[in-house]
């Protein structure tokens, strides 16, 4: 809210009269220079006006933006009438810290709340009232079983008391005395440690990370993920700082230009730059602020607990009071867990369904959840544990007369999968025999619960790249990247598994652009919750070939009209399926 108007003579009568019976109430004792202020205005400026007031008596005066209006008469007051009339006809508020003469509008008052860990109530209410900075005008709501004070006024001031309240809580706690205690890890890591997965840097917490989140929690600026100067953000990398106009690296933090004056002196002009007195500054804990044309990176958190990670051995080291140590020994010991080792076996199949289809095999895959088959509609269904697969695809006439139930003409695949991953691989392991399909490769890796594995079969070659002054080499990989995240859940007496799996397939094709090849890359991102024992399976990706072929004897193979007779077309058309089989085991408690 601004006020915009005019004060004349007429209605500061009126003000005086009420303000006459009103108690003056300020915080620090203001040591007026004169005991009457005559002044005489005509459509002034109110912020012109109390800066002249505050020249007169020799005040620091600091006005904030929104205190705005026009002031027309002349006037015979003394100053503390004066400054609250002023206050009370233009709407802002004002405060003396002892040193500066803070002026916001009524909009800018703020409010907070200050706990206190170890120092009373009572104890902050003195030193306030001590210092002169506890103002009726603004009073603090005390609430001594919580330990709590509920600030209310101008951002001075409750920034003033804030600062008073977390001195006196530390000085407190630092009489109340302090323990240090060590506890050493066994499973889990004291300290962050950082790896590279699929070429980007990820930091996995330590145990001393997640308790400062919870004791010191401070949202990150940027979102919580901390990128350095050569990490890349949007695709874009600098590799070094650029250079200035006259060729030089400016790799420091920017430094503000210098104010100019003000802050040298103390007379008139000195402190109008807004500095808090001295004495202030020593009572909250810290020497008088610098000007403004120096830098000051922000002093570290003191309070309490400090913790910190020994990585030597492998320990969380605590200051803390001595009521408060004991909360830490089972909140460690429940981050102090040993992890389950999961051991997870990978198959990477493809399968020539046409070759399947001519030669009549089938293969199977089946337990209570799951029954994967195919057939030529000729042969029995494949028996699972000695009985037969429960669907129904007709019957057949077996040798002898005999009939059973038919193997599908084709494929089946019958709900989800489940425990019988070795089972299929030996079924796979007949059609391999015949050429109808192959394992590409079999993969297996032993990991921690919820660590993540990486089983990389990539092609690798660099790429030179020149620019205008200097040239680069870029790194292009092509193969199957397999990323699996296992989690063990244990619930009802029974144990599952939660499988994030991250697939990544490329190869090299025969296009080029700009004579590189084109990378043909394709992805599968999904989740799984199975049993423990189960496979899963994924099925994705299929390619069709086509060739044709020659041959013939050389000579007469190209003789006109009778070549024919020596020469023989091949064509073959081939559809290959790729399957990823991954069977998870649990193999420690």
């Amino acid at each position: 809210m601004k006020w915009t108007g005019k004060l004349n003579a007429a209605a500061l009568c009126a003000m005086l009269a009420c303000g006459a019976l009103a108690p003056a109430a300020h915080a620090a004792p203001v040591h007026w220079k004169a005991s009457i202020v005559d002044y005489a205005a005509e459509g002034k400026d109110i912020n012109d006006v109390l800066r002249d007031f505050g020249a007169s008596q020799g005040i620091p005066t600091r006005i904030a933006q929104g205190v705005s209006g026009n002031v027309s008469g002349k006037f015979h007051l003394p100053p503390r009438r004066f400054l609250d009339m002023l206050a009370a006809s233009f709407g802002f508020v004002w405060y003396y810290d002892g040193e500066v003469l803070d002026i916001v509008p009524a909009t800018d008052l703020q409010s907070t709340l200050v706990k206190l860990d170890t120092a009373g109530t009572a104890g902050l209410r003195d030193t306030l009232e001590r210092m002169h900075i506890a103002d009726e005008r603004f009073p603090i709501v005390y609430d001594s079983a919580q330990g709590t004070a509920l600030v209310s006024g101008p951002p001075r001031y409750v920034q003033m008391v804030t600062q008073i309240a977390d001195r006196l809580d530390t000085n407190e706690s630092r009489r109340g005395g302090t323990q240090v205690r060590v506890f050493p890890l066994n499973h889990a890591w004291a300290q962050d440690r950082s790896v590279t997965i699929d070429g980007q840097d990820v930091t996995l917490q330590g145990v001393v990370s997640v308790l400062n989140g919870i004791y010191h929690p401070h949202p990150a600026k940027d979102g919580g993920e901390k990128k350095g100067a050569n990490h890349p953000d949007d695709g874009v990398t600098r590799k070094t700082p650029m250079n200035d106009v006259e060729g030089n690296t400016y790799t420091s933090p920017y430094v503000a230009p210098p104010i100019p004056g003000g802050s040298s002196g103390r007379g008139l002009l000195g402190g109008l730059n807004g500095q808090p007195s001295p004495a202030v500054m020593e009572a909250v804990g810290g020497p008088p602020q610098p000007a403004a044309s120096t830098s000051r990176a922000p002093a570290p958190d003191d309070s309490l607990p400090v913790i910190v990670a020994d990585q030597r051995t492998n320990s969380v080291v605590i200051r803390d009071t001595g009521e408060r140590m004991t909360q830490y020994d089972k909140l460690i010991e429940r981050l102090d867990v040993k992890p389950q080792l999961i051991e997870i076996e990978a198959h990477i199949i493809e399968i020539d369904d046409t070759a399947l289809q001519q030669l009549g095999i089938d293969w199977t895959l089946h337990n209570s959840h799951l029954d994967v088959q195919t057939g030529n509609g000729l042969l029995p269904q494949s028996t699972y544990n000695g009985g037969t697969i429960t669907q129904n695809f007709g019957s057949t006439t077996l040798p002898g007369g005999a009939l059973a139930a038919a193997s599908p003409a084709g494929a089946s695949v019958a709900a989800v999968l489940g425990d019988a991953g070795r089972y299929l691989m030996a079924r796979i392991s007949a059609l391999q025999q015949s050429n109808a399909a192959k394992v590409d490769a079999s993969p297996k890796v032993v990991t921690l619960n919820n660590i993540e594995a990486v089983m990389d079969n990539k092609t690798q070659f660099f790429v030179p790249v020149s620019g205008y002054t200097a040239g680069d080499l870029y790194s292009v990989s092509t193969g199957i990247s397999l990323r699996v995240l296992p989690m063990v859940v244990e619930e009802g007496g029974q144990t599952h598994i939660k499988l994030d799996v991250a697939i990544q397939d490329g190869e090299l094709t025969s296009q080029t652009v700009s004579n590189l090849p084109v990378i043909q890359r394709s992805n599968i991102n999904t989740q799984a919750f199975i049993d423990e024992g189960q496979a899963l399976l994924i099925a994705g990706y299929r390619a069709d070939s086509d060739s044709n072929g020659v041959t013939g004897v050389p000579g007469l193979s190209k003789i006109p009209v009778i070549g024919a007779l020596f020469r023989t077309d091949n064509r073959s058309k081939s559809h290959m399926e790729r399957l990823f089989l991954l069977s998870p085991r649990v193999i420690s408690p």
